[in-house]
């Protein structure tokens, strides 16, 4: 018997998002060495015409056809079913249908198949290449009891296996098939969506942080401006003068241009793609993070007159995407300044190491970001972590603290909490673990 090539699969490895025709495959595969019993399988899932002939198994207690009065099949579902008279050939099959990417759904196993490996045994080794098939046992032996299927199958697949004494029905075939059909489709259209859900939050997070980096992109724009005209001052200026003012112009022009540099590196940083979120962490300082943000809102901070006060500063590490943090701190510090765009305000730092009070025993870094504006309506206190869900009107999307949630909870495991301050403002706190998985 020849075999055809085929690797082991994953569950829904081959669900392709972009396709939206797909529709239900109700793909069986029935294999009994009998061949007159799996052609009645044949004729209950699929009938060719109105009444089916009824076929007894010369092993078999009962009619396997007998579902309704006068032979007749009431029921609407038509399968597509293949058939497999030995282990070999329903093996063969199997890697036929995978590597043609057309899995079977489920199929109906007779436990007995002649000498060699029985149907429990062939179950198993097609769910090691495809964990996801249903398999129904059907025997007129009492031999195996269902514990002992259980245990050679393995915990992880008890779901995915049923048992049938003969004699049996067409009716019972057929609700064994309708279900675990059902169920098959019903698993692949979820991962589908999951699939499709994963590129729309993927999207709107690169969409909310081009927005994060349009607004900084603001005052990156005014700060070369700035250091341009410091160089060409000095320039125009000391091109002239004796070799030691010379000097000490070039001294200035480098450290503008260094610190030119130092800006566009930083800009660099949050406005890299949504891949790196894919590298391994490193170990960060989240106070230099903040600092690098903070110089990056410089101009806005400064037009906006808004003060910076560092409350707590304690020298700790997480592991962290550096990306993904300045990206958190970014949209944090946007939100304050709008929050305070009455007049001048101030921006309260706060990085201190912690111990979870969840958890005594686990160790954080509790990072709190306190603006001085009206702070939130405590009715919209839950609400505002929503996506989309914005105070600002037209100008906000009501994504950037939904996605600084996402990164700081599924990201970095962490805590991302809101709540007024019982002064003044919005305090945002931030709980990240010391240490978490890449």
């Amino acid at each position: 018997m020849k075999t055809a090539n085929a690797k082991s699969i994953s569950p829904r490895e081959d669900i392709n998002a972009s396709d939206s025709s797909y529709k239900w495959s109700k793909r069986i595969l029935v294999v009994d060495d009998e061949l007159s019993i799996a052609q009645a399988y044949c004729e209950i899932l699929s009938p060719p015409r109105e009444n089916v002939v009824p076929l007894r198994s010369s092993r078999s207690k009962g009619d396997l056809s007998a579902g309704s009065a006068n032979g007749k099949t009431h029921f609407l579902d038509s399968f597509d079913v293949d058939q497999a008279h030995s282990y070999e050939q329903a093996l063969y099959l199997f890697k036929q249908a995978l590597h043609q990417g057309r899995p079977y759904a489920m199929g109906f196993f007779d436990v007995k198949l002649g000498p060699g490996p029985d149907g429990i045994e062939l179950v198993k080794e097609l769910q090691g290449l495809d964990p996801q098939l249903y398999a129904v046992f059907v025997t007129a032996y009492n031999d195996r009891s269902v514990d002992s299927i259980g245990q050679f199958l393995g915990a992880d697949r008890v779901q995915r296996w049923d048992y049938m004494n003969k004699p049996f029905n067409s009716g019972e075939i057929v609700q064994k098939a309708r279900n675990f059909v059902s169920l098959w489709n019903l698993e692949r259209e979820r991962t589908r969506h999951e699939v499709e859900m994963s590129e729309v939050r993927r999207k709107l997070m690169d969409s909310e942080k081009l927005s994060a980096v349009a607004a900084v992109a603001r005052g990156v724009t005014h700060e070369f401006g700035n250091i341009l005209m410091q160089i060409m001052g000095k320039a125009e200026l000391n091109r002239n003068k004796d070799e030691e003012k010379m000097r000490q112009a070039l001294e200035r022009i480098l450290e503008a241009s260094q610190r030119a540099a130092q800006i566009l590196e930083r800009f660099k940083d949050l406005s890299g793609s949504a891949a790196e979120v894919h590298q391994p962490k490193i170990w960060l300082d989240p106070a230099q993070v903040a600092l690098e943000a903070l110089d990056l809102m410089e101009h806005s901070l400064r037009t906006h007159n808004v003060k910076v006060t560092w409350i707590k500063t304690d020298r700790v590490q997480v592991k962290s995407h550096p990306t993904s943090l300045l990206q958190v701190f970014i949209n944090l510090f946007i939100n304050a300044i709008h929050a305070m765009e009455g007049g001048s305000g101030q921006l309260d730092l706060s990085i201190a190491e912690c111990r979870e009070a969840v958890d005594p025993g686990a160790e954080v870094v509790e990072v709190r970001v306190r603006d001085y504006g009206p702070g939130v309506d405590p009715s919209l206190m839950d609400t505002i972590l929503e996506p989309f869900f914005t105070t600002k009107g037209a100008k906000g999307s009501g994504l950037g603290l939904a996605i600084c949630r996402e990164i700081i909870e599924i990201e970095h495991g962490g805590q991302f909490l809101l709540h007024n301050h019982p002064v003044k403002g919005l305090e945002v706190i931030l709980r990240i673990p010391k240490e978490v998985k890449s």
